[in-house]
């Protein structure tokens, strides 16, 4: 890894001279990270790179608002670049990267835009994907279609890169103080005390969602059992199936689309548990060290189940076609998502709670 630093002494110095410039705490000579626009990808990415954080490099969270403001003075990262105008332009990324004296360019979505920048801005170390030209632009690369969880991939690929890192273990993920205490705050409106089950709605695509009726069977349970529940997802579709839940049971409490990113995980880091989809939400969770109760249908458990200390994954069983990969589902009534009984959750819930 000595080979990765040169003296740019001239260069540090107008970097870290230039007040201008709303680096969130970006130092010269760091490992940039590229991260992509999905969120649960994201997460894993953040989780790969535990080796490297206790190898003492100084890490750059480079990528979109969302993340970067999930990420930002977290403790995760040294520090966050957001995504701004260069975005588009690989020389202007080059710019950028020259400008930074970055060392390193991991670059772990499979677009190749930052490996060429890299390799533009003479980057010494760039990690990456071997497909759509990685090969020829990354000096360490693995192929991305080679099966097995993608958590695992990452963590591969960045051992080959960085030989000899220290074995480190996993760490809860902790969202930045003003997070929690918003958070905190959130949860005092609605006379929620921890802890609570966090039930997140989000999903990226339609089919991996819950069915409201499910959601509305667990909630009812819950109510019985007088434990108390938070609704909680992002803007859109997650809105949506919030108030069907809500016009089936008024008086659920509810987040959805209120809270930015880090305050979503800081509500789900403060949960006693959490009952999802294959979600970024879920990946949070894992993340956060948080209980979870997963559901699978159309996507593999083997490839994206969140990785944290106690995960519980369910599946419909009796299903020929989990797994199928489809963004459509071609079966009458979906059953692998709108068909899950609620006391299967309720009861996953219950060993996630240890009651």
């Amino acid at each position: 890894m000595m080979a990765l630093w040169r003296d740019r002494t001239r260069e540090r110095a107008a970097w870290d001279g230039d007040p201008a410039r709303a680096r969130d705490g970006v130092p010269y000579g760091a490992v940039w990270v590229r991260l992509p626009r999905f969120i649960g990808d994201g997460v894993m990415i953040h989780q790969s790179l535990e080796p490297l954080r206790a190898a003492g490099l100084p890490l750059v969270a480079w990528g979109p608002p969302a993340l970067a403001e999930l990420f930002r003075d977290s403790g995760a990262f040294t520090g966050v670049w957001v995504d701004g105008d260069e975005r588009g332009s690989a020389w202007a990324l080059r710019r950028l990267l020259r400008a930074a004296g970055a060392r390193a360019v991991i670059n772990l979505p499979r677009s190749t835009r930052a490996l060429l920048a890299a390799w533009l801005a003479r980057v010494p170390l760039r990690v990456g994907w071997r497909e759509a030209g990685g090969r020829l632009l990354a000096t360490r690369s693995l192929p991305f279609l080679t099966g097995g969880h993608q958590l695992e991939r990452y963590r591969r690929l960045l051992a080959g890169a960085f030989p000899g890192l220290p074995a480190a273990g996993p760490r809860p993920f902790r969202p930045r103080a003003e997070a929690m205490a918003a958070a905190r705050a959130a949860t005092g409106r609605l006379d929620l005390e921890p802890p609570f089950v966090v039930l997140g709605l989000g999903a990226m695509a339609s089919n991996k969602r819950l069915g409201t009726a499910v959601w509305v069977g667990l909630i009812r349970r819950l109510r019985e059992r007088g434990i108390p529940h938070l609704l909680l997802g992002g803007p859109g579709d997650d809105v949506v199936q919030a108030g069907a839940i809500l016009a089936a049971l008024p008086g659920v409490p509810d987040l959805t689309g209120q809270v930015p990113l880090s305050v979503t995980a800081a509500l789900i880091a403060q949960a006693g548990a959490l009952v999802g989809n294959d979600s970024a939400m879920s990946h949070l969770a894992a993340a956060c060290g948080t209980p979870a109760v997963v559901v699978f249908g159309p996507t593999r458990p083997a490839a994206t189940a969140p990785v944290g200390p106690a995960v519980r994954i369910v599946l419909k069983d009796g299903l020929d076609c989990l797994g199928c990969g489809l963004y459509g589902c071609p079966v009458e009534g979906h059953p692998c998502m709108e068909a899950i009984d609620p006391g299967l959750l309720m009861g996953e819930l219950d060993r996630c709670l240890g009651r």
